[in-house]
């Protein structure tokens, strides 16, 4: 009787400590470096570099994770909730970075921000083909 009580515990215990360690790597996985701030839902960039190849390209400055957060906030505080698909740095007029938010309802939304992350020109909202 003891043996098979001693089994018993020992498989539990074994249970909880693969089941917390399960639990201990995903968090890791969610709460990593790249995590957007709570409550801003960012969908993962192709890119984990934390920088825009295009951007390279064009001469520009590395967007660095710290830049693609502050965008996406502040592109989320003017045109309510939704998830920010795209955050691009660039270097058109007075526009220094362009995030793209899906809304809620499937629509398409384009914000132009300036160098201070202020909004300057939000576009139409457009469901995409």
């Amino acid at each position: 009787m003891r043996t098979k009580t001693a089994w018993i515990i020992g498989a539990a215990t074994a249970a909880v400590v693969l089941g917390g360690a399960t639990v201990a790597v995903a968090a890791d996985g969610l709460l990593g470096p790249n995590n957007p701030v709570p409550g801003v839902s960012i969908a993962p960039q192709p890119d984990n570099d934390s920088h825009d190849s295009d951007a390279d390209d064009a001469g520009l400055a590395p967007l660095t994770g710290a830049d693609r957060d502050q965008a996406a906030s502040a592109a989320l505080a003017r045109v309510g909730q939704g998830s920010v698909t795209e955050v691009e740095r660039e270097n058109d007029g007075g526009t220094a970075y362009e995030v793209k938010v899906r809304l809620n309802d499937g629509r398409t939304v384009e914000v132009q921000l300036g160098s201070d992350f202020q909004v300057l020109a939000q576009g139409a909202a457009e469901l995409d083909d």
